[in-house]
C-alpha cells in the first residue's frame, strides 16, 4: 500500500511538472497565442444609407489577409463583409432608425485574435412608414455537410404595419436557404422575427461496388441454358408449333437477362463519381427583404451574411 503510494506521489510530481514546463515552451516560443489585433472603422454617411469601412491590422501594422467583420448597431448587425488585404467595406441601403454608433467586430483568423472598434454614425431621417432588416449572427462557419442558423429581424419605423417577405440570393452552388417563416407582419409596431437557415452539402463518396456481381453473370448466362434445356424436353412431348413459340419466348427472356447483366455490370465497374461537397471558403449571401406599402409603393432592404466553410 505505501509502496503504491509513493508511486503514485511520483507519477503526480512528473506530470505536473512535465505540464510547467510545457507551459514554459508555450510561452517562451509562442506555441498556442493568437496575435493581437487593431481595428479601425469609419462611416461614410449618404443621402439614404451608408458605407462602413474597417481596417483590421496587427500590432505591427501587418493587415490582416482574412476573417469577417460584422457592422453592430444597437438594434443588431447590418451585415459583414469579407476582409481583403485588411479592408472590410459593406455598403448599407438604410441604418435602422435611432441609430448612433457603429461597431466594426473582427472574428480573428488562423493565428489573428479577435478585435473590434466604434465610430459615430446617424440614420437618415423620415416620416415615411418603413422597416429595418438586421441579422445576428451576420457571419457562420461550418464543416461541408453542417448549417448555420441566422435570427434576421424586421423593425417597423413610422406605424409601418405591412407584410415583408424575406428571400436570399448568392448562395454558392452545394447550399441552400430557408426562412421560418417566408414573410413577417408587425402587427403591433414591434419587431418581428424570421430563422435563416443555411444548409451546405457534406461530401460523398463513389456508389460501393457490390461483391455478388460473378453471381449475377452466372444466373444470366444460366438462365438463358436452362430454358433451352427445358425447351429440349418440350420438343419431346409437343408439336413443332409448340416449340416454335418456346424458342422465341426463350431468346426474348435471354436478351433480356443478357441486357440487364450488362447494364448492371456497366453500373458496377464505373459507378458516379464522388461529389465533393461544398469547396471550403469564405462566401458572401444577401438576404432581402421587400414590402408592399398599403398598396400603394414597394420598398426594400438588404444585407450581406458571410458563411464561412472549412
Amino acid at each position: 500500500m505505501a509502496l503504491q503510494y509513493l508511486r503514485d506521489g511520483i507519477g503526480f510530481r512528473a506530470a505536473k511538472g512535465a505540464g510547467v514546463l510545457l507551459a514554459v515552451w508555450m510561452v517562451a516560443t509562442g506555441a498556442g497565442a493568437q496575435v493581437a489585433t487593431r481595428t479601425h472603422v469609419s462611416v461614410a454617411s449618404a443621402e439614404k444609407g451608408a458605407t462602413l469601412t474597417a481596417a483590421v491590422a496587427d500590432v505591427a501594422g501587418n493587415p490582416a489577409k482574412s476573417g469577417t467583420v460584422s457592422f453592430e448597431t444597437a438594434a443588431g448587425s447590418v451585415g459583414s463583409a469579407i476582409v481583403e488585404d485588411g479592408i472590410a467595406t459593406l455598403t448599407v441601403d438604410k441604418l435602422p432608425q435611432g441609430t448612433r454608433s457603429v461597431t466594426a467586430a473582427y472574428s480573428g483568423a488562423g493565428a489573428l485574435a479577435a478585435s473590434a472598434a466604434s465610430a459615430a454614425a446617424s440614420a437618415a431621417t423620415s416620416g415615411l412608414p418603413d422597416f429595418s432588416l438586421t441579422a445576428n449572427p451576420a457571419s457562420a462557419t461550418v464543416a461541408p455537410g453542417q448549417y448555420a442558423n441566422i435570427t434576421l429581424t424586421v423593425t417597423p419605423e413610422n406605424g409601418f404595419s405591412d407584410m415583408v417577405t424575406l428571400s436570399c440570393s448568392g448562395l454558392p452552388a452545394g447550399a441552400t436557404c430557408t426562412f421560418s417563416p417566408t414573410t413577417l407582419t408587425p402587427l403591433t409596431s414591434a419587431a418581428v422575427t424570421s430563422t435563416l437557415q443555411i444548409q451546405t452539402q457534406g461530401a460523398s463518396g463513389k456508389a460501393a461496388r457490390l461483391e455478388n456481381r460473378g453471381s449475377t453473370i452466372a444466373l444470366a448466362i444460366a438462365l438463358p441454358g436452362a430454358l433451352a434445356l427445358a425447351g429440349l424436353g418440350v420438343l419431346r412431348r409437343r408439336s413443332v408449333i409448340v416449340l416454335r413459340g418456346f424458342g422465341i419466348v426463350v431468346l426474348l427472356v435471354a436478351g433480356v437477362g443478357l441486357g440487364g447483366c450488362s447494364s448492371r455490370y456497366g453500373y458496377l465497374n464505373h459507378p458516379p463519381s464522388g461529389n465533393p461537397g461544398l469547396a471550403a471558403g469564405t462566401y458572401t449571401i444577401t438576404v432581402s427583404g421587400y414590402a408592399s406599402i398599403s398598396g400603394t409603393s414597394v420598398t426594400g432592404h438588404s444585407l450581406n451574411v458571410t458563411l464561412t466553410v472549412q
